[in-house]
């Protein structure tokens, strides 16, 4: 219980369906006026029961807070998977909480289910013993599928009841869809003998065999007779009007609503109650027209279709700004848009380590930030506690409507969460949800990749454009460096000087003291040569193993900057303590950076220099050695 309300966990997938969205309004509504609220946990995707993959999104049911919920729903068949609804259950079960299954068995649960059996029964004896249908067809749906395998045994059944034989001939499979069933009918329209019914498993398959019964030239049902089951909302607009079992969603919202308050309340959790679905006879069939859907409804949808599809290139352009943003404010920012609203986003502080990318490295966990909340036209990234659930929960338990649960999933990897708490059932703001979620997934997972591609770029040109030894721009990599300080300086007069420096007796160095001491050798003349030329006008570059120049845009006295590597080294070997002295020979030549300036030209003349600058000193020590 939370601020006095009793709180239940409703694990499901889809809420944005037409038929689901209904049964989440009717049981909302039912809960609500006897104080109890409703925390929507949901995915966007079935899971198929594909049990060897994992999914990201399936991380929204760890956000349940078993320790506040006073009871808890799990929709089976929604869900898809037997080994996640048999965790959320044990769980549950682990925190004492009263259980209820919908379309699943688990132990220790409730289960509510409608009697697909019986509804479908009643079709199947529609057609065949108040129409007189000799020849029936079946189309089931996945063969081997516990939901078409029982339907098949139904037909057997009634058909049998009614003296009519059972071969091979009279069943297809459909696979509950579009194209497999569309084949299943091209395959029965070649045949020398129609069926005069083809009962289908679901309404899917029906209208796709409708449909190609009547572009070959069948009438329906004068021809042949097409039955549904499962009472979709497309049921309605198929032509003719499809005959099919209604399993309305608000039905099955009633009898959970009443399974809560009977069983929740006394903490019993055991049994199963079942919802027989409504035989809703139609065109299709033969029967008279019967309207389940009004043209408002049809009006309203089409009208939510269009908003929606502008809403969905809206939410793309959002996508691809947070992707191309330069921070974490600034891609946050960009969802402070009127689509994002009633709405708040928490997610993992570890996503925003530039360092490190989150998608591909496992990363320890750093915990949560609220990072998003439409309530607020700011929202700084403060940290969050689970405990919380939402932001400002209790003012959000203060409406009556649902809060909606959705993991934010980027390639299988869980970025956090959204929690929606729209204050109306508007079925566009609940189709949004998969669109939202999809859009700050990739917009947040997108920002991630590129922001590491940009840190390893930088990584990658901070090792191509500097010497790890010296800390020197290397030959290759200082060109850009110094166009940009000739644009950055160039005028009429403008000079250009370069000094070579060169360190004297490395090789003797390296035979006597080893490479370690080479290097120290190299590292102290580079700073000598940094550190003795203006540092704004100045690229130091590393131009061979021991060889170093440096370009100085401007004024420069050459001989005064030479004269004062030569102290600093001097400064340096007085205060090293080392056994070899560290000295450099240096060149330099000066030219004015006119139009005809060749920038190779002058580096070779400084290296002429300082090879006489070399000469000349081996010749003075070779004096003063005699």
């Amino acid at each position: 219980m939370l601020f006095g309300r009793k709180i239940i966990a409703l694990c499901t997938s889809r809420v944005y369906d037409a038929g689901h969205h209904r049964f989440i309004r009717v049981l909302n509504d039912n809960l609500s006026k006897f104080n109890y609220r409703l925390f929507i946990y949901t995915l966007n995707t079935d899971l198929y029961w594909n049990e060897e993959e994992s999914c990201a999104e399936t991380k929204v049911y760890d956000l349940i807070p078993y320790d506040k919920i006073d009871g808890l729903i799990v929709m089976d068949e929604k869900i898809k998977s037997k080994r996640i609804t048999d965790s959320i259950c044990q769980k549950a079960r682990a925190a004492g909480l009263p259980i209820i299954s919908v379309d699943g068995e688990h132990e220790g649960a409730l289960t509510v289910r409608f009697d697909y059996e019986k509804g479908f029964e009643s079709i199947v004896r529609h057609v065949i013993e108040y129409h007189g249908v000799r020849r029936p067809h079946f189309l089931a749906g996945i063969k081997g599928n516990e939901f078409s395998e029982s339907r098949l045994n139904v037909f057997k059944k009634v058909i049998k009841e009614n003296g009519i034989e059972f071969d091979e001939s009279m069943l297809s499979y459909g696979d509950f869809w579009a194209k497999p069933s569309r084949e299943a009918a091209e395959e029965l329209c070649s045949r020398d003998e129609l069926p005069e019914a083809v009962i289908c498993a679901n309404d899917v398959m029906a209208i796709n065999v409708n449909d190609i019964f009547r572009k070959h030239g069948y009438r329906v049902p004068k021809d042949v007779i097409i039955t549904g089951f499962d009472g979709i909302d497309e049921a309605q607009y198929s032509i003719p009007k499809l005959s099919t079992v209604s399993t309305d969603w608000a039905d099955l919202a009633d009898a959970l609503s009443k399974a809560v308050f009977d069983y929740f309340g006394r903490k019993k959790t055991e049994g199963e109650v079942k919802v027989v679905p409504r035989l809703i006879p139609n065109e299709s069939c033969g029967c008279e027209r019967v309207t389940e859907t009004s043209d408002t409804y049809l009006s309203k949808l089409n009208d939510s279709f269009y908003r929606y599809q502008d809403d969905t290139r809206n939410l793309y352009e959002i996508s691809v700004k947070m992707q191309m943003s330069t921070s974490p404010g600034q891609a946050i920012g960009y969802m402070y848009d009127f689509l994002m609203h009633d709405m708040c986003l928490v997610i993992k502080k570890e996503i925003f380590e530039r360092a490190h990318n989150f998608i591909l490295e496992d990363i320890p966990p750093q915990g949560l930030a609220l990072v998003y909340d439409s309530y607020h036209s700011y929202t700084p990234m403060t940290d969050f506690d689970c405990g919380e659930i939402a932001p400002e929960l209790e003012q959000k338990l203060e409406d009556r409507h649902p809060l909606i649960f959705n993991a934010l999933d980027y390639m299988g990897k869980n970025l956090g969460f959204i929690c929606y708490s729209f204050k109306n059932y508007d079925i566009t703001d609940y189709t949004k949800t998969a669109t939202i979620n999809n859009t700050v997934s990739m917009g947040l997972g997108g920002y991630v990749n590129m922001q590491y591609q940009l840190y390893l770029s930088d990584k990658v040109e901070r090792m191509y454009k500097n010497d790890k030894l010296t800390g020197l721009y290397t030959r290759t990599g200082y060109e850009k460096y110094y166009r940009e300080l000739i644009e950055r300086s160039k005028g009429p007069c403008t000079e250009l000087t370069v000094i070579m420096s060169d360190l004297n007796g490395l090789k003797a160095i390296n035979d006597s003291f080893g490479h370690i001491a080479g290097d120290i050798a190299i590292t102290a003349a580079a700073r000598a040569l940094k550190s003795c030329t203006p540092e704004d006008r100045t690229v130091c570059v590393r131009y061979g193993g021991d060889e170093m120049i440096a370009l100085i845009v401007g004024e420069a006295d050459p001989d005064r900057i030479i004269a004062d590597i030569d102290k600093y080294l001097d400064d340096y070997n007085a205060g090293s303590g080392l056994k070899f002295i560290v000295s450099t020979s240096c060149g330099a030549f000066c030219k004015r950076l006119d139009e005809g300036f060749d920038l190779e030209y002058a580096i070779k003349q400084a290296d002429k220099q300082m090879y006489e600058t070399k000469r000349i000193k081996k010749q003075k020590m070779h004096i003063e050695n005699k």
